[in-house]
């Protein structure tokens, strides 16, 4: 059976479909994998068919459209950034997805760019089974918001419903105008509930032990799998058979104590280089080694002695080296976190990552702070609670309750193999 993938975004949300296709192509399908045009290459050394799908996701966070519009006060602005890259990236990537999938049984996409997998697949008359990386949906188990945790579950879904009402108000007419093109009649509602009306299965690619209560309220309609992650073949291949960490930093890290990690991974940092300098110096005022990864934003360089700066790097196999992390809070690097049992600093920029960061607070493994608003004082208290050794010990803990990757990949496929076999062709106008 041939099976379109479609996972758009940064390498956080690239390796995940890599698992699963590997996984799809090992059970017979003939998996075609499309994903931005910066990963293409990243991800064809997985042995996967890998296409170029939209745009290159590293140009569009560096771009003026991102860096300033998006971040704009004024509310049109993002409105019109908004429109200007639902219309661009989505143009493009609905053209080469309907190339890519001549003959597909299904497509599986992530919630980067759903839009345009679920138009193909309505297109195409092929169920379309959606993979997420965090709760997308209305429910009453955890809030989209900062509200306190006593807060009763109708509040949640209050905030669930706002945010869809206002993303469906913010890119109607941009998807609609797509819609029209491919000769589709104009959604009349938002995605999120024309999935609930057409019985579509909405796979949830993350860890109940985060979000207790979700897959009771959920139930099959949306089963939790566990983080999905490639086994230690394909992940080697990815690293074009490299050792995962150079010999110069394995040296590094046997010379001292296990450092506490700093990086971004494709975000960019409110404040630049001075605001990972103001991270860095909380950590050496707290007596710590750091190891700093680069990422796509320029955060500059800096070596000292209990100071080492790299470039990106498998956090599989260097968070566990580490006394613990800070980051951005994005879904694949707290994940890696969390399975290597390290104390997380979340310092979220925006999208899910304070989400993310709430969850690690409520789950006792760590502190979030907006990267926005990092100073010394908010660090030097974030830090006293992160390096703390029982905060240290409950992470140990949660890590041993995790959903092995293996088995969250095993388990998506499954649910893969029943989605396409038993959902009907997508109608979700």
């Amino acid at each position: 059976m041939k099976l379109t993938l479609a996972f758009h975004g940064s390498r956080g949300d690239v390796q995940p479909g890599i698992a699963l296709g590997v996984e799809l192509e090992k059970r017979g399908h003939d998996v075609v994998l499309a994903v931005p045009p910066n990963m293409v290459e990243f991800a064809s050394r997985s042995g996967l068919d890998a296409r170029p799908c939209g745009v290159d996701t590293a140009q569009l966070l560096a771009s003026p459209v991102v860096q300033r519009d998006m971040n704009s006060r004024n509310p049109i602005r993002r409105l019109a950034a908004i429109t200007e890259m639902t219309v661009g990236g989505g143009r493009l990537a609905r053209r080469q997805l309907l190339t890519y999938t001549e003959d597909s049984a299904a497509i599986i996409g992530g919630s980067v760019g759903q839009e345009s997998a679920l138009d193909v697949a309505d297109l195409r008359g092929v169920p379309y089974v959606p993979v997420h990386f965090c709760p997308v949906r209305r429910n009453g188990s955890v809030s989209i918001l900062p509200l306190p945790r006593w807060s009763p579950p109708w509040m949640h879904r209050a905030g669930w419903t706002a945010l869809d009402r206002i993303l469906r108000l913010a890119s109607r007419r941009a998807d609609n105008r797509l819609r029209r093109e491919l000769g589709l009649a104009p959604m009349s509602t938002s995605i999120a509930v024309g999935l609930a009306r057409s019985g579509v299965t909405e796979i949830q690619a993350y860890d109940v032990e985060l979000f207790p209560g979700l897959d009771s309220e959920w139930g099959s309609r949306r089963p939790l799998t566990g983080f999905l992650g490639p086994d230690e073949a394909t992940r080697r291949a990815m690293d074009n058979g490299r050792e995962p960490l150079p010999e110069d930093l394995r040296a590094w890290l046997r010379s001292g104590p296990a450092p506490v990690y700093v990086g971004f991974g494709s975000m960019s940092v409110p404040g630049g280089p001075a605001t990972v300098d103001t991270i860095v110096s909380a950590v050496r005022r707290a007596g710590r080694r750091v190891v700093i990864a680069g990422g796509w934003a320029d955060i500059g360089s800096r070596e000292s002695a209990d100071v080492v700066t790299i470039g990106s790097v498998d956090h599989t196999a260097l968070f566990p080296l580490c006394e613990a992390v800070v980051h951005h809070g994005g879904a694949g690097s707290t994940a890696a976190g969390l399975r290597a049992g390290r104390p997380t600093l979340v310092c979220h920029v925006g999208a899910d990552q304070p989400m993310w960061g709430r969850r690690v607070v409520a789950a006792g493994v760590g502190a979030a702070v907006p990267a926005s608003g990092i100073t010394d004082t908010r660090l030097d208290a974030a830090l006293t609670v992160v390096l703390d050794p029982r905060i240290r010990d409950t992470a140990t803990t949660l890590a041993t309750r995790l959903v092995p990757a293996a088995d969250a990949v095993d388990r998506c496929a499954d649910l893969v193999d029943h989605a396409t076999a038993h959902t009907p062709r997508l109608r979700v106008t």
